[in-house]
This record gives C-alpha cells, structure tokens and sequence, in this order.
C-alpha cells in the first residue's frame, strides 16, 4: 500500500477520534500508528488546514479539540 494510503488513513482516523472525544493530541496519534513525533505532528497540521472550521489547539491543555459540538 501507498504512503498516501497510511496518511489518508490517519487523517480518517482523527475525524473519527475528534467526533467521539472531541480532542487528540500528538501522542494519541504516535501510539495508534507507530510513527514518530514530527510524522504526527505533521498529520495533525495537514488535518486542520483541510478543516479549518473542525479543529482546534488548546495550548493550556496542549491538545487539539472539535469546534464541532457533539
């Protein structure tokens, strides 16, 4: 499989987790797939320019969260 594959699926995989916890943050990401801190800090910033209105950083709690309400 495709590199662009794993990406897409990662991106999926953040929605997903974004929609049923209302946050994510890098570590999240680095367990469930096995990459490294800047892969996922990567997909984290690919995922919010694509969906600007969905996320958010909360840097007090240094997490991502949903701007869409539950």
């Amino acid at each position: 499989m495709s590199d662009r594959y794993y990406f897409q699926h990662r991106q999926a995989w953040i929605a997903e987790t974004l929609r049923v916890f209302g946050f994510i943050n890098r570590e999240h990401i680095e367990r469930k797939f096995g990459i490294s801190t800047p892969q996922a800090s990567i997909d984290l910033a690919a995922f919010q320019k694509a969906n600007p209105e969905a996320i958010s950083y909360n840097m007090s709690a240094k997490r991502y969260e949903s701007k869409v309400p539950a």
